[in-house]
C-alpha cells in the first residue's frame, strides 16, 4: 500500500512540474514613456486572463526602430511589440514580422472592419495587415485660456487662419511672464501647414519639395513667431520639450496632441486650458494633419514559440475594454471604430474636450499618415528640422535654407 501511495505522489510530483514547465511567458516592448500606462492596463486586463501565460512588459529606452530590427535579425524579437507607422513598412520588408491576416479570419473579437478603416490600411502592405492599431493621435493647439483672459485676448479658434493665430500669440505674449507659444523646429509639428499651403510629399520627378512656394510660405511663417520674439524653443525657456512649457505655464500656447492631456491632469490638473484645430493658409482655406499611430505587431519565430498566444495578447490589448480605458485616461484615441461613440466624448470637462478635439481633427479632409516609405524618416525630417533650426536662429534666409533641404534630400 506504500509502495502504492510513494507512486502516486512521484506521479504528482512529476505532473506538477510538468504543469509549471507549461508555462509561457509572453514578451511585450513598447516605448518607455508607456511603462506605467501599460503595467496598469495589464494588472487590470491582461494577468491571468490567459491560462498559463505570464506577460512581461519590456520598456525600450534605445531608439526603437533600431531595436526591433535588431532583435528580429538576430532571432531574439518581443512577442509582441510596438510598430510605429512612421517605419512600419521597413519592417514588414524584411519578412521577419507576421501578417496577421489569418488570426483575425479566425478571431472571435478582433476582425478586419472593427478597426477604422485609415487604421488597418495603414499598416497594411501588399495587401497583408502587419500590426493591429492600438490607437491614434493627431495634432492641435492648446492654448491657456488665464492667459488670453488676463492679456484679453480672444481664444485661438477653429476659423483661425495663419494670420489671425499669429496676431493672437502676438497680443498673449506677456515678457518677462510667458511666451506666446513654444515652438521647437520640429519638422513634425511644421510638416502638415506645408502640405496644407499645397506643398506634396515629393515632386513628381521624386525629389524634394522644399524650395517650392508652398514650402517657403509655410516655412516663413511657422519660424515667424520665434523670429518676432514671442515664441521660444522649449530648450529657451528650460523645458523638456514644449508640452513641459505649456504644462508649467511659461507659454500660453503650444502644438501637441493627445499625449500632452495626462501630462496635464498629472502635473497641473487645475490648469484652465483649451484646444482648437491647426488654423488654415487663407480664409476658408485647406487644412492638414498628421495622422499618428502606433499598432502591435509580432514576429514570424517569436521566441516563446507561440504565436497563438501572442496573438491572444493583441486581442487583449485591442479589446473595447482596454481601449475605452485608455480613452479616459486622456492617453489616446481608439482605433476600433465603435468606441467613437464613447460617452466619454459627450464629458463638458477640459480632459473630454482636448481629446474629442484630437479625434475631430483626425477627420478633417487633408489628414495625412505619417509614414515616409522609401525615403526614410530620419533624412527627410532631418533635413527640415535643419533648415527650420537655421531659419528660426537667423544664420540663414527661409530660401537659402529650404534649398539647402533639398539638397541634403537628394543625397
Amino acid at each position: 500500500m506504500r509502495k502504492i501511495l510513494l507512486a502516486l505522489v512521484i506521479v504528482g510530483l512529476v505532473v506538477g512540474v510538468g504543469f509549471a514547465q507549461d508555462k509561457v511567458t509572453i514578451r511585450l516592448a513598447g516605448y518607455s514613456g508607456d511603462t506605467p500606462l501599460m503595467q496598469d492596463v495589464l494588472a487590470r486586463f491582461v494577468a491571468d486572463k490567459i491560462p498559463g501565460v505570464e506577460v512581461v512588459w519590456e520598456p525600450i529606452t534605445e531608439d526603437f526602430l533600431a531595436f526591433v530590427l535588431r532583435t528580429l535579425s538576430a532571432g531574439t524579437a518581443p512577442d509582441v511589440f510596438y510598430v510605429d507607422l512612421g517605419w512600419a513598412k521597413t519592417v514588414a520588408e524584411t519578412g521577419l514580422v507576421e501578417p496577421l491576416d489569418d488570426y483575425m479570419a479566425n478571431s472571435a473579437v478582433l476582425n478586419k472592419g472593427d478597426l477604422i478603416p485609415a487604421l488597418e490600411n495603414a499598416f497594411t502592405f501588399d495587401g497583408k495587415i502587419y500590426a493591429i492599431s492600438k490607437d491614434f493621435n493627431s495634432l492641435v493647439i492648446f492654448y491657456n485660456k488665464d492667459m488670453f483672459d488676463e492679456m484679453g485676448v480672444a481664444y485661438p479658434s477653429d476659423d483661425d487662419t495663419w494670420a489671425t493665430l499669429l496676431g493672437k500669440i502676438a497680443q498673449v505674449n506677456n515678457p518677462g511672464k510667458w511666451y506666446g507659444a513654444c515652438i521647437n523646429a520640429d519638422a513634425a509639428r511644421f510638416l502638415p501647414f506645408a502640405f496644407a499651403a499645397g506643398m506634396p510629399f515629393l515632386k513628381d520627378d521624386g525629389t524634394g519639395p522644399f524650395d517650392l512656394a508652398s514650402a517657403k510660405l509655410a516655412a516663413d511663417w511657422f519660424t515667424s513667431f520665434n523670429r518676432l520674439g514671442i515664441s521660444a524653443t522649449s530648450a529657451e525657456i528650460g523645458a523638456g520639450w514644449p508640452g513641459a512649457a505649456f504644462i508649467s505655464e511659461q507659454a500660453a500656447t503650444c502644438i501637441e496632441g493627445g499625449w500632452l492631456i495626462p501630462p496635464i491632469r498629472n502635473e497641473n490638473p487645475t490648469l484652465n486650458f483649451g484646444t482648437t484645430f491647426l488654423p488654415s493658409p487663407w480664409e476658408n482655406g485647406p487644412r492638414s494633419n498628421y495622422l499618428f499611430t502606433v499598432g502591435y505587431g509580432m514576429p514570424t519565430s517569436p521566441a516563446s514559440g507561440r504565436p497563438d498566444l501572442a496573438f491572444k495578447v493583441i486581442e487583449i490589448l485591442t479589446s473595447p475594454e482596454v481601449q475605452n480605458y485608455i480613452l479616459e485616461s486622456g492617453h489616446a484615441i481608439p482605433s476600433r471604430a465603435a468606441l467613437l461613440n464613447s460617452a466619454y466624448f459627450q464629458q463638458k470637462d477640459d480632459f473630454a474636450q482636448a481629446t474629442k478635439k484630437v479625434f475631430e481633427a483626425t477627420a478633417l479632409p487633408g489628414t495625412v499618415p505619417f509614414t515616409f516609405g522609401e525615403i526614410g524618416q530620419g533624412v527627410y525630417m532631418g533635413a527640415v528640422g535643419e533648415a527650420l533650426t537655421l531659419i528660426m536662429q537667423g544664420e540663414e534666409t527661409v530660401e537659402e535654407a529650404m534649398n539647402e533641404a533639398v539638397a541634403k534630400l537628394s543625397k
